[in-house]
Order: structure tokens, then sequence, then C-alpha cells
């Protein structure tokens, strides 16, 4: 065999071998899709760049829409979901399938279905009935579906799984296992991840449910972040001022806290103080000292928080009752004292000074 032919086979095998490991260590571990959305999830064992993921709604095989996700690289031993919403007008009852499709290099590793069906499927057993996402974390309400006509209901066990989702990428997730629903149930989780202000981002609910059947459901809904800052606690006297903030987000506050004393409506001082930066949970007292203590009577104090757009997250307003005598610290003027001796010795140098003249004009008469 030629040395040409011997590096050709070898290099085939390489590729034959890169082929097979790619397709053995990244693989497709969940798909799920309703007539509103569908999500993804690949699980990488290496770390591999350039993969391809589409998704195809398609109903008795005809492609109603498609959706592509481009993932640049994924980490080794790492999980990753893709989320896309369906944009159907009026669409059919009947059974739906979307096929999941992971490519690398322009060649398929893998492909997965999900089929739903729409406008007659069977009731799950509980439904998601409210979700409210915001800045800090996310809370929901489960709901079991009556089943008798004296409205109770066979309790139900579910796992939830709550995901934070930015584009269409999953970039948070925590999860709530065996809840027992057997009334209205609400449940909370916090975000644990960093959150940019003023960004807008996507909550994903999945409840699964196993009997009396395997079920999924799924409900989203967005939110835009914020930094979010109260004050709690605030102590004043006349000679200054303390607040205790506390954060009520994951976008990092990096604010200031303003203090303004005013009377008969002017201000009289007012300082402006930068506050520890704070999250979700985290807080922080501000103290200040009046440049001069505040003198008997009864003063006005605005705390506000100002964000970092400079906007006011919290203001809270109250009042100063000093009873500081001012007049008590003022140093006494020293007031002379008239003294007779010093009105005496001005007389006496006088005398002797014209006793003096005098007898130096009788010499000279003399």
């Amino acid at each position: 065999m030629s040395r040409r032919k011997i590096v050709f086979f070898m290099a085939v095998l390489i590729l034959m071998s890169v082929h097979s490991a790619n397709a053995e260590d990244i693989n497709i571990i969940d798909v799920y899709s309703d007539i509103d959305s569908t999500d993804i999830t690949i699980h990488s064992g290496e770390h591999y760049t350039d993969i391809t993921l589409k998704a195809e709604l398609t109903f008795k095989g005809n492609v109603l829409e498609s959706k592509q996700f481009h993932i640049d690289e994924v980490s080794s031993d790492t999980d990753i979901t893709k989320i896309a919403f369906w944009d159907l007008t009026n669409p059919k009852e009947g059974f739906y399938r979307t096929i999941m499709t992971m490519s690398m290099d322009g060649s398929v590793l893998e492909t997965k279905y999900s089929n739903f069906s729409y406008g007659w499927q069977a009731m799950p057993g509980i439904s998601i009935k409210d979700i409210v996402p915001d800045s800090s974390g996310i809370s929901i309400i489960l709901a079991p579906f009556y089943t008798t006509k004296t409205g109770t209901s066979k309790p139900v066990l579910t796992d939830i799984e709550y995901m934070l989702v930015d584009g269409d990428t999953v970039i948070y997730r925590t999860t709530d296992n065996r809840v027992t629903v057997v009334q209205a149930t609400p449940l909370s989780k916090d975000w644990n991840v960093l959150l940019e202000n003023n960004h807008d981002y996507s909550t994903r609910v999945k409840a699964r449910i196993s009997s009396p059947r395997d079920a999924v459901i799924a409900q989203s809904e967005d939110f835009t972040s914020k930094d979010d800052v109260r004050i709690t606690e605030l102590y004043r006297d006349e000679t200054g001022a303390s607040a205790t903030v506390e954060g009520y987000s994951q976008v990092p506050f990096d604010g200031y806290v303003v203090f303004t004393v005013t009377k008969d409506d002017t201000i009289i001082e007012e300082v402006r103080e930068k506050s520890p930066i704070l999250t979700t949970a985290d807080d922080e007292t501000i103290e200040i000292i009046w440049t001069r203590k505040l003198a008997a009577g009864i003063y006005g104090l605005s705390v506000e928080v100002i964000g970092n757009d400079g906007d006011i997250l919290d203001r809270w307003d109250t009042v100063i009752e000093s009873d500081y005598d001012s007049s008590a610290d003022a140093t006494p003027e020293h007031t002379p004292t008239d003294t007779p001796g010093f009105d005496i010795i001005p007389a006496a140098f006088v005398l002797v000074l014209l006793y003096l003249l005098s007898g130096r004009m009788d010499r000279r008469n003399g």
C-alpha cells in the first residue's frame, strides 16, 4: 500500500471516529412542544462548536413553521436549552408533531419528535393559573381540575421546572419536586443569577405529571428587569440620620441615598451618600451627620433612594423634633470691668509731667 493511500485511510478513520464520538457525546435529552411554543435540551459530554438545532412544526405531514438555533460552542458536561414560540393563526384541531434535528458540520447527529394534540386533548390534572415574574424571581399558582360534583379533586403529584430565558436560551433553571396539588397552591423561586438593568427576559414554567398518565404542560411570561431597593428602617435626630436599605432585585443596585432636611419649606441641609452595591436580600445601613446640630424646633426629613437610572426607587418622609438649645454651646463674650486704679495712673502721670515742665521753666527764668 502506497504512503498516500495509508495517509488517506488514516484520515478516513479519524473522521469516522470523530463523527462517532460526536454522536455519542452530545445528545438531545428533552423535547417539548405545544401549539404555542417548543423547547429542546441537549447535553454535551465534551467541548464542541458550531452546532445547529432545527425545530419543525408539522400537521398531517405538512411543515407549518420552522425555527433554527445556532450554538457557537458548548462546554464539556453542559446542558443547553433553546426555546421558540410558534406564530400560528387559527390552528386546526388535531394531532401535531414537532421534529427536532441536531447537526454539526453539516451532518445530522440526531432527530427526535414531540407529538401533541390540540383542541380536544385530555386534561392533565392541574393547570398553571398564574405566573408573575420580576427581577427577583417568579411566583406561580397551580390548581387542580375539579372532577366531582361536590367540587373536590384528586390530589396530583407534579414536578415543577422554572426557567429564566434570555432571548432563546435558558440561562437559569431550578425545580420543585413532588409538589402535591390538592387546591390552589402558590409557589415561588428566586433567580440566583445577576440580571442586566432594563433588559427583556422571559420565564417558562413546566409541570410534569406522572399520574394518572404522563403529561407535561408549559407556560411562559415576559418581564423587564429593573433595579429595586427599599428603605426598611430609619433613625434620625438633631445630630444626624441613618437609613437601612434592602435589595429586592437581581439587578445590582449602584445608586444613592439622599437625606434632605427642611424647615418652613426651605432646605436646611441635603446629604447625598453613595450606597454599597445591593442585590436580592442584601441590606446596608447608611449613616450621615448634619453639618451642625439642628436647633430646637420641628423639621421635615425626606429620605430618597435614587436608582441606577436616576429614578426614585423608594421615599420615606418623616419629621425631626429637636430640643437642642443652641445657645448653650455659645461662647460668652468677655466684658472688661472698670478698675479704679486705671483712672489714677494716667492722672498721676500728667501731674508728674507738669511738675517737670514747670521746674525746667523756673531754671530758664533764673
